[in-house]
């Protein structure tokens, strides 16, 4: 396909939608980084570096040939794996948590491009293996050895709210690829049933994050202060909040990482419950638009992956905004283009790039092997 072509097929609503996002999470990321009367210029600079990086990812994507974002899942994914054990034997640590490689000025986080190598592998396992009637218990066991593995190097890291979206990407992933319901029924009763088992080999920390998502008041300085304040200024911000550059609870400090893994919390206190549903109106588009390539597109990989990205996202986006009104525990997943976040940033305007990418397989009718319409077939 040659470039004006591609060029003609470009999914533009796509692409403006998650500019509009980067755009609010730009001032967002000013308001959030301010202490009260001084301007937070630094990490706004750093920011606008990683959305003009993404938007040169999206492109760089988008404009890879036909198939070859199939014929290189394998190997990004063994190629992301490496890059987790390099976190493990050399990683930085903080917060006593090792999952960062050090660039330079920047810090890499693997584990977000993690989430779209097992994307992109779990598409293209669930075309080879899907069939007319559902996909079997046989079929789906590999597919969980295949995500065990990053999810184990992620959990070790450790970081269970990012191991934890590798697992809702394969359920989502399995539905979108019509693994049969008995088989689906049969791994959430097992899932439900793990839960308790996994209270074992929690650390401390994470149990004090369950039992103050519980009970926030059982240590409203410690464990339970981040989701107090976030409630405080989420509520603060009533119908249409106290104004841009308005808000109290980030720039006097009382929002511990308020221009990340809180970022929703200072947009609220700011925009107020009309500034939020906004936004939300604006992340639906995204996901509704993910989710309508996942009908259309006429290539089954094409298919399945886009039904992944779009899973990725509504992951994302759910329990950002559920942590943050105390709904969901402390988990420290980032709001897609709100939050700041080199890795973030470019993961999620990669993921919209192959989008991009793979539904240009829309408009060409494919037959054989694994090719052919699958979703409404």
């Amino acid at each position: 396909m040659t470039l004006p072509s591609k060029w003609a097929r470009m999914d533009w609503p796509l692409l403006l939608n998650a500019l509009a996002l980067c755009a609010i999470g730009l001032l967002n990321v000013y308001s959030g980084t301010r202490v009260h009367g001084v301007p937070g210029t630094a990490l706004v600079t750093k920011q606008l570096a990683w959305i003009l990086l993404g938007v040169a990812a999206f492109f760089a994507v988008y404009l890879l040939s036909d198939g070859f974002i199939e014929e290189a899942a394998n190997g990004f994914f063994i190629a992301v794996l490496l890059l987790l054990v390099v976190v493990l034997l050399v990683g930085r640590v903080r917060g006593g948590a090792q999952r960062w490689i050090a660039l330079g000025a920047f810090n890499l986080q693997p584990s977000e491009f993690a989430k779209i190598a097992v994307t992109f592998a779990l598409a293209k396992y669930f075309s080879r293996t899907y069939r007319y009637g559902g996909v079997g218990l046989r079929e789906v066991l590999p597919a969980i050895g295949l995500v065990l593995a990053p999810f184990l190097l992620v959990a070790l890291q450790p970081d269970l709210g990012s191991a934890g979206v590798f697992l809702f990407i394969l359920a989502g992933m399995a539905v979108v690829a019509c693994v049969r319901w008995k088989v689906l029924a049969l791994f959430g009763t097992a899932g439900a049933a793990a839960v308790p088992v996994l209270w074992f080999f929690m650390k401390e920390y994470q149990r004090q994050r369950v039992l103050t998502f519980l009970n926030p008041e059982l240590d409203p300085l410690g464990a339970g202060y981040h989701v107090i304040q976030s409630k405080i200024a989420v509520g603060s911000g009533g119908l249409i909040g106290k104004g841009y550059l308005q808000g109290t609870q980030g720039s006097l400090r009382f929002l511990p990482e308020q221009h990340t893994d809180f970022a929703f919390a200072v947009f609220s206190e700011e925009w107020g419950f009309l500034g939020s549903f906004l936004l939300l109106i604006l992340f639906l588009l995204l996901i509704y638009r993910l989710f309508f390539l996942t009908i259309r597109s006429q290539d089954r990989f094409a298919s399945f992956a886009c039904g992944g990205i779009a899973v990725f996202f509504l992951t994302h986006i759910v329990i950002n905004m559920a942590m943050v009104c105390g709904l969901f525990p402390v988990v420290g997943i980032p709001l897609p283009f709100v939050s700041y976040g080199g890795s973030s940033m470019l993961t999620g305007m990669m993921a919209l790039g192959a989008a991009a990418n793979l539904s240009r397989s829309r408009f060409t009718f494919q037959g054989g092997g694994g090719k052919g319409r699958v979703i409404g077939s």
